[in-house]
């Protein structure tokens, strides 16, 4: 019987952290807690977890200082922030600084396990071992998805594949490229193809929303779209361009996807974490279509 997979919860609340690690146990998780960064630090060193769900507003180390202390020890670990209303200019900065993803405090209980289960389906998949290539330049790939949501990891893992060869992945590039194409998908499939609002994702328990999803996958006409995915990239940056064949949505009609006071609304999460790691975001009228551009940090020393 395979061990249980370890997660670090760090909150100085002891209610927030017992309620995390309640919640993680009954799914099956084996959870370290810690009061703050520096504890967690430590626990960190006496054994690495698999991901940490942790705080933003805390003694002697916050969230922002555990996160870059975590990118320059433990390169490649998945952080997922806990956040608040008062935290948001401290998320953004941790999310640009590396953190993977972030869950609402007032939508744990919702949103908690299945992004901790995401972000591990991705690194389960990835392949760190791909070098970089002096020969490749680069890369038009193009691939077609069905509504099939597990399969997305998978397909992420094969984008990235020439993306490494190009030099252009590190760690956390490799985490926030990984998170932004996951959050697209999903809403490309879910949203898009298969017609399900945000709102009714929290009418019921995730199984029941999981449920609707799979009987939208056997009705017609929803059964037989497809998600296009079309990615050129060189040894500078890369563009993604995601294409559903749903009824579209009204973009403007979400919260301001690059204004992280929304950072505690349900709705429009997807679109803030891919405006937080993508360099630029457009979609096309009908809401069917998103273009994502993220550009290597030293671009301009790599053009040759």
């Amino acid at each position: 019987m395979p061990e249980p997979t370890l997660v670090l919860a760090v909150d100085d609340s002891i209610t927030q952290v017992t309620g995390m690690q309640i919640l993680l146990q009954q799914h099956g998780y084996e959870v370290m807690t810690a009061a703050n960064g520096r504890l967690a630090l430590e626990s960190i060193r006496e054994r690495r977890p698999a991901l940490v769900v942790t705080d933003l507003q805390m003694p002697e180390m916050d969230g922002l200082q555990l996160v870059a202390a975590l990118r320059q020890e433990f390169a490649g670990l998945p952080i997922i922030l806990t956040t608040a209303k008062g935290s948001e200019e401290i998320a953004a900065k941790a999310l640009r600084l590396g953190a993977s993803s972030y869950v609402p405090k007032r939508t744990l209980n919702e949103d908690l396990v299945p992004t901790i289960e995401r972000m591990l389906s991705m690194v389960d998949v990835a392949d760190h071992h791909t070098k970089p290539s002096s020969l490749l330049k680069s890369v038009r790939l193009e691939m077609t998805l069905g509504n099939n949501d597990v399969e997305v990891p998978s397909v992420i893992a094969r984008l990235e594949q020439p993306l490494a060869e190009l030099g252009l992945l590190d760690d956390t590039m490799q985490m926030q490229i990984s998170t932004a194409l996951d959050e697209a998908l999903i809403n490309a499939i879910i949203h898009g193809n298969l017609g399900i609002s945000t709102e009714l994702r929290y009418q019921g328990t995730d199984e029941q929303f999981r449920e609707v999803v799979r009987e939208r996958q056997k009705q017609e006409p929803y059964r037989d779209r497809n998600v296009t995915i079309v990615m050129l990239a060189n040894r500078s940056e890369v563009t993604f361009t995601i294409r559903d064949e749903g009824g579209g949505f009204d973009v403007g009609a979400l919260p301001d996807p690059t204004d992280f006071s929304n950072l505690g609304e349900c709705g429009g999460r997807g679109l803030l974490l891919i405006n937080a790691f993508m360099d630029k975001v457009t979609h096309n009228a009908e809401g069917t279509e998103i273009v994502m551009l993220k550009r290597k940090v030293d671009a301009s020393l790599e053009n040759d």
